[in-house]
């Protein structure tokens, strides 16, 4: 976000990630405090650092708003406070319904969701509290369509086709026995597919193990890569680039600590990339089945397949993809969401 308003805004990162500042362009204003492993003290220690900045906007993201907001403000701090929200409804903030009531009332100057489909947070934030759309800011001009013929360590297979999911191997994200038994299907009507699986190092070793197992088991080893690494931007645009399709077979209605919408998404959009997923959270909203992607109805085996034959063999696939990247630039792009963000800034301060 903060790559985003530059540099029209001067921003000021306060973190407990070191790793956060790293990625920073020089020039840019941060202050980090060492993490304590406990999520309110956190909280409360970046209240108090916040304090030491004159800020007009104060955007809480990640950290625990029910602490940091009264810290801030019970400290002297005069500016507005909006907490970032980028995933759906947690039934266990339930639990929190009056202090957040309090704290919202008392503290917190408005809340910014990533979708309008926001789901029990319309209710539950109590009376009078603002809710802004801000849309997660995409670099297009970073994630966008190139051609990947001749790039050869991108491409990487010898298949007709290549499939592509990037992501946690969770069964909420991705439903092995599912995904595999759809490989396996289409592998049966004659294409000749090749699935390459990307997650995290921070993945566990036990559910990589048991995706190559199962996919040995199934018989569709040879058609399956899976690497564990940690990507940088650059490879994430190259690996999108080098996909015929990618999948987001989520099983929903809300899965596991999901952004909404999930930024893969987003970024293969951008890419001008053909996205099957199914429909889960705002995800109709951004994928408009058969114009900017594909949408199932569910993660089965069976959805999975129909998906990436239709998609794979629709004979406007092309405008698909250029649909998808219009979307994006449009409504998630540094300018449009830069706009969108100002416009929101400026309607709190002249309350």
């Amino acid at each position: 976000m903060i790559e985003c308003l530059s540099p029209e805004v001067t921003c000021t990162l306060v973190t407990t990630s070191e790793e956060d500042v790293r990625h920073f362009k020089t020039g840019w204003s941060t202050v980090t405090t060492k993490p304590s492993g406990r999520r309110a003290l956190d909280a409360a220690k970046l209240g108090l650092l916040a304090t030491q900045c004159s800020a007009d906007i104060i955007h809480v993201v990640g950290t625990n708003a029910l602490v940091f907001s009264p810290v801030c403000k019970l400290l002297g701090t005069s500016g507005a406070i909006v907490r970032h929200i980028f995933t759906p409804y947690d039934r266990k903030d339930g639990m929190v319904r009056p202090l957040r009531w309090l704290v919202n009332k008392l503290f917190v100057g408005a809340y910014a969701f990533t979708t309008p489909w926001i789901g029990r947070w319309d209710r539950d934030l109590g009376s009078g509290i603002r809710k802004l759309l801000v849309r997660p800011p995409i670099d297009c001009e970073l994630y966008r369509p190139y051609d990947v013929e001749n790039d050869h360590s991108a491409n990487g297979g010898s298949h007709e086709y290549s499939l592509l999911y990037m992501g946690p191997l969770w069964p909420s994200r991705f439903p092995a026995e599912n995904v595999l038994g759809a490989l396996r299907l289409l592998l049966g009507k004659g294409f000749d597919i090749g699935l390459n699986v990307l997650t995290s190092a921070r993945s566990s070793v036990s559910l990589c193990e048991n995706v190559l197992a199962l996919a040995k088991r199934l018989s569709v080893d040879r058609n399956m890569a899976l690497e564990r690494k940690d990507l940088s931007e650059i490879d994430r645009v190259r690996a999108y680039n080098a996909a015929d399709a990618i999948i987001f077979p989520y099983v929903g209605p809300e899965p596991e600590q999901l952004a909404d919408p999930p930024f893969g998404i987003l970024e293969s959009m951008a890419c001008g990339r053909v996205v099957i997923s199914t429909r889960v959270l705002s995800v109709p909203e951004v994928v408009s089945d058969g114009n900017t992607g594909f949408l199932i109805e569910s993660a089965s085996s069976n959805d999975i397949c129909s998906g990436v034959v239709y998609a794979l063999t629709a004979p406007d696939r092309k405008e698909v993809g250029i649909g998808a990247r219009e979307k994006i630039v449009g409504q998630f792009s540094y300018p449009a969401v830069r706009r969108s963000l100002l416009e929101a800034y400026e309607s709190l301060l002249v309350r």
